[in-house]
C-alpha cells in the first residue's frame, strides 16, 4: 500500500499538487506531526518534503529518498514484495 502523508501545506495547496502530478494513491494531511516527523527525518539524516520511505510490513524502514517517483516507487516497492532490499 502507499500512503501519502502531507505535513508541511494547507488542504488546498496539497489537493493542488495531486492533482498536477496526477497521485491516485490515498493520501492523508496532517500538521499535528511537524514535530515528531522533523525528530524522525533528522534521526535518519534525511529532511525534505516531500520523503518517500518505504516501510515493510512490520513497520521497519526499508528505505527512504527524496521526492516522488512513480516508476521509482513501484519498483521498490516490488523489490520489497520478493524480499530484496
Amino acid at each position: 500500500m502507499v500512503l501519502g502523508v502531507n505535513t508541511a501545506d494547507a488542504r488546498d495547496k496539497v489537493v493542488e499538487v495531486l492533482e498536477q502530478n496526477g497521485v491516485d494513491f490515498p493520501n492523508i494531511l496532517d500538521t499535528t506531526t511537524k514535530a515528531p516527523m522533523a525528530e524522525y527525518e533528522t534521526l535518519q539524516g534525511m529532511s525534505a518534503v516531500p520523503m518517500t520511505y518505504l516501510i515493510d510490513r512490520e513497520g521497519k524502514v526499508m528505505d527512504a529518498w527524496y521526492g516522488y517517483e512513480k516508476k521509482k516507487t513501484a519498483e521498490a516497492v516490488k523489490k520489497l514484495e520478493f524480499g530484496e532490499r
